[in-house]
């Protein structure tokens, strides 16, 4: 049989959702005692005391306010629906889903009805949240507001106390636990700044001990997570700003149903979002300097917060080694005096070019690492910076060059070759077209890594008039080559470092000074750490050796 399609539709809520009704919430103690006390605040109460009985071996959890009490116990259990007053469903949008929180509970409610001067008592069995079947309804008790008793579920118990410790912490009516009053504290606490923008209080943060966590909004008590703006000066700067937001009249900002933990992305929180920004360059305009990127200056000034340029200073310049993983750290800053900007370069080609800086026309500068997220300021724009470097080697009638996009031919042995000169082009800022002038200083040793970080492997030049001694080459050798494993089968970085260091000196020593004083150098090295300390401290002793012989004994007085 054939069926004519309907004129017109709308929308409803179907019997089948109440028969889904325990698959709503989540059902732990956390979720159903926060939706209580909100339905509680709502009811403008201005106690709510929460207490745990025993009788005949089990538990039943009481939560008690003094709020207006339930006018209609039909609406008590229609999903959907409700029934608060103008003002709360204009600044809350409440869901009519609070009390279901406990569905699949055995649960009493007590309430206080005012329009029928008496209170009204219902038992809910755990099977009736689903089925829809009609509830009795009892004299109630009480006196005035609401009272809900809850069979205690046994995976309740553990962690009660301190739920509803944190429950208390941040919600505006004051809280008991079995007669104890709870601690509460302003969810701005310790705030830098409280701004009052979009229906919300604004505190600005260093370093919010919350961030991470994401919990920073607090809707009436309840904590939920919501990606909020962050501002990062930069990493010479320990300063990271956050906000936290305290909800007080904002109707337009949506918790996501039921259970309220996330917020719905919509403009009100674009609007939220950016008064958020707002607040934070608001109370950096206070502080006597920052170290914003130029981005995050060109964006204060986008929301009518004026902001003086970043801190003209820069981390002096250190050179890479292959154990630095990339990230720098630095203690020390350039402010004064003129500066040069270092590009960041691999250890081969910075190791060196720390040789050179006592030489002109280095020496006349102080070396400062580039910072790209300062671009845009004008006394950053204005700094020389170095645009080019490499290495010329000459051995024996030929020219190699060595840099970031020119390396040796593999054959070039390592030892003494007649000369190493650093070629250095110096723009005189970052702007395109920017004057240029050409350098060139003699540096003393070289050390190629030939696509590895082994000694065996690497290339290492001296120039044959330097004076470089043994412990300063196997210094440039350690800086250059070493980068430890983190494998669990090798040793500390600690036994790694010493080994390593240990190998570069050597090599450096057979290099300067031949094969024979490497051999007694590692000697050395190996009775220093194993021999010395077996020598009594008023004694000395004499050692003779060969291949296949070993003799010791005491140096008479």
């Amino acid at each position: 049989m054939i069926m004519p399609l309907p004129a017109t539709i709308q929308t409803a809520v179907s019997q089948d959702a109440i028969g889904r009704a325990s698959r709503l919430f989540s059902g732990d103690s956390r979720d159903c005692l926060q939706e209580l006390c909100q339905n509680a605040r709502r009811a403008r109460a201005t106690r709510i005391a929460i207490d745990l009985t025993q009788q005949d071996g089990r538990f039943t959890l009481h939560v008690r306010d003094d709020g207006c009490g339930i006018d209609d116990p039909a609406a008590l259990l229609l999903l959907g629906h409700s029934g608060w007053d103008h003002d709360i469903a204009r600044s809350e949008d409440p869901a009519g889903m609070g009390i279901f929180s406990l569905a699949g509970r055995s649960v009493e409610i007590q309430s206080f009805s005012p329009s029928a001067g008496t209170a009204w008592k219902v038992d809910i069995p755990a099977q009736a949240w689903d089925n829809g079947a009609p509830l009795a309804l009892e004299q109630g008790t009480i006196g005035w507001g609401t009272l809900i008793s809850i069979a205690m579920p046994d995976d309740w118990h553990f962690g009660l106390h301190s739920i509803v410790a944190d429950i208390a912490l941040h919600f505006p009516l004051p809280m008991t636990m079995n007669g104890v009053l709870q601690p509460r504290e302003d969810f701005l606490k310790d705030a830098l700044l409280v701004e009052d923008a979009c229906g919300c209080r604004i505190g600005v943060y260093n370093l919010d001990p919350d961030w991470q966590d994401g919990r920073r909004i607090n809707f009436h008590g309840l904590r939920v997570k919501c990606p909020l703006p962050t501002i990062r000066e930069v990493k010479d700067s320990f300063d990271h700003w956050a906000v936290r937001i305290d909800i007080v009249d904002a109707p337009e900002i949506h918790m996501v149903l039921p259970a309220r933990k996330d917020v719905i992305e919509n403009a009100a929180l674009k609007l939220l979002r950016e008064a958020a920004e707002r607040a934070m360059y608001k109370f950096i305009a206070t502080q006597p300097d920052h170290r914003l990127p130029f981005s995050a200056w060109r964006r204060a000034h986008e929301l009518g917060v004026t902001l003086p340029e970043a801190r003209c200073a820069l981390s002096l310049w250190r050179p890479q080694t292959p154990d630095d993983h990339h990230a720098r750290v630095s203690t020390e800053f350039a402010s004064e005096g003129p500066m040069l900007l270092v590009p960041t370069l691999e250890s081969d080609i910075e190791q060196p070019l720390a040789l050179a800086r006592r030489q002109a026309p280095l020496q006349a500068f102080q070396l400062v690492e580039e910072e790209r997220l300062l671009e845009g300021y004008s006394w950053y724009d204005q700094l020389p910076i170095i645009d080019q470097l490499s290495f010329q080697i000459h051995h024996d009638g030929a020219e190699y060059r060595h840099g970031d996009d020119h390396h040796h031919p593999v054959d070039l042995p390592s030892g003494f070759v007649d000369s190493i000169t650093l070629e250095l082009t110096v723009a005189q800022s970052e702007c395109e077209n920017a004057p240029q002038a050409m350098h060139s200083i003699e540096v003393p040793a070289l050390v190629c890594p030939n696509n590895g970080w082994d000694i065996e492997q690497a290339t290492i030049l001296v120039a044959r008039d330097s004076d470089i001694k043994p412990d300063r080459l196997g210094r440039l050798i350690y800086a250059t080559l070493f980068c430890s494993i983190d494998d669990d089968d090798n040793d500390s970085w600690e036994t790694q470092s010493r080994a390593f260091e240990r190998d570069a000196r050597q090599e450096a020593t057979r290099i300067l000074l031949g094969e024979d004083a490497a051999i007694l150098q590692a000697i050395t090295m190996n009775a220093w750490d194993h021999l010395t300390w077996l020598i009594p401290q008023d004694r000395k002793i004499v050692i003779h050796a060969e291949r296949d012989a070993f003799t010791v004994d005491f140096i008479s007085n």
